[in-house]
């Protein structure tokens, strides 16, 4: 579901919410309306209500609950009709809705559609052997292998290795990623995603959290990617290992289900 169908799920229950409390508020209303009259002193407010068969016009100007009740019947009642009307219109909205977002349009694409974004997706990403480019290797720090043949800096890093590869999606690992033109130091995230509709997705696994020259130089690099326009749960993808420095693999896998998996979807 794109952006504006979970818009108009919102919009739908908050319809329904209105229409309850309408309902609720017309069970205990009052009989009749209220009608104003402008005096040369000031304005009168009657009651409008039927008894015996006639209607009966009573002045309430001081009975200020009772004016209170009667406007909000009256309220009630508009807002009721247009709930209905609203309600009746957005779920029709919603069965008649295609969504063409990129991921929701990859899913009725044949295999041979998806296969052709991979063998592009890495194109970019794999060397000559057809492994995972090492941009920047330091056998001091680069220690632990993954499945794939990258040698990246923590068990974590390997978690998220594995699973990417393991659903065969493209990913750069410590690319440089300039800030602008001539940058001396550019930024070197995690894992970088030139996603097949043309946008970009960063991924950061915090590992280190209670070393603070580390979450200082992780706290430049938000600053950095929040200027440049990646934000979290969009296009950054932040994620952190626990007090006792583990990484959790269910949620490492949720994580690349829910915001990249979509865009290789077979």
């Amino acid at each position: 579901m794109d952006d504006f169908l979970e818009m108009v799920e919102e919009e739908l229950l908050h319809q329904k919410v209105l229409l309850k409390k309408s309902k609720q508020v017309l069970r205990k209303a009052a009989e009749g309306a209220l009608r104003c009259r402008a005096r040369k002193e000031r304005t009168v407010i009657y009651w409008i209500k039927r008894e015996g068969g006639r209607q009966q016009e009573v002045n309430i100007s001081d009975q200020k609950d009772l004016i209170k009740a009667l406007l909000d019947k009256r309220v009630s009642e508009v807002t009721l009709t247009a709930a209905e009307k609203n309600i009746r219109a957005l779920q029709k909205l919603k069965e008649q809705y295609q969504s063409n977002a990129f991921t929701d349009v990859m899913g009725q694409l044949s295999k041979s559609y998806h296969d052709a974004v991979l063998v592009l997706g890495y194109a970019q990403t794999l060397d000559k052997e057809g492994k995972p480019i090492q941009y920047h290797f330091d056998p001091e720090k680069h220690i632990h292998e993954t499945n794939c043949g990258l040698m990246v800096r923590s068990k974590s890093e390997v978690i998220i290795t594995n699973t990417l590869t393991g659903y065969g999606i493209p990913f750069s690992y410590e690319k440089d990623f300039t800030r602008y033109e001539g940058d001396a130091w550019p930024l070197q995230p995690d894992f970088a995603f030139d996603l097949p509709n043309g946008e970009v997705k960063l991924w950061e696994h915090l590992g280190m959290l209670t070393k603070e020259k580390y979450c200082k130089h992780n706290a430049d690099k938000l600053y950095w990617y929040q200027k440049l326009g990646f934000h979290i749960g969009r296009n950054l993808i932040i994620t952190q290992d626990d007090a006792k420095g583990n990484c959790s693999s269910p949620y490492i896998d949720k994580m690349i289900r829910e915001h990249l998996l979509p865009y290789y979807r077979r």
